[in-house]
């Protein structure tokens, strides 16, 4: 079993963010023994593109390198880290449910089976208690 660990670069459970829709990316760190993944949320007018949100990740925030990022994608320069597809995400309040939906163009569909066993996880890890995730 593989671990999950969840960031955003909002606090979604910021009501004020009603409706709020953003894009996100899986990236995956192989380790000698492990791999963990993370699910990383960015609202769109932080990160225009799925690459961006990789590059905020990794090089900005000391975790790897990462060259050449625009719309068609970037190159992660670091050993160990894998871009597990990605999409776009709606907050959707009044029925309490964060979707994951889409893909991305640079690193095409996200791969729910990673997800999957963390459906119930992963809106808690974002403070959005009393919410589901769905995966379409």
């Amino acid at each position: 079993m593989h671990d999950v660990k969840v960031k955003s670069y909002r606090d979604l459970a910021d009501f004020s963010y009603a409706d709020e829709e953003g894009k996100f990316v899986i990236l995956g760190h192989q380790k000698k023994t492990s791999k963990d993944y993370f699910l990383i949320f960015s609202p769109l007018e932080l990160t225009p593109y799925h690459a961006n949100i990789v590059y905020q990740f990794l090089q900005v925030e000391g975790r790897g390198k990462v060259e050449a990022v625009s719309s068609s994608g970037c190159r992660i320069l670091s050993k160990g880290w894998q871009v597990h597809g990605g999409g776009h995400y709606q907050l959707d309040y009044p029925t309490a449910s964060l979707i994951l939906h889409g893909k991305s163009t640079a690193f095409g569909k996200y791969q729910a089976e990673l997800l999957d066993p963390y459906v119930h996880e992963i809106p808690l890890l974002l403070g959005l208690e009393g919410f589901f995730l769905e995966l379409k």
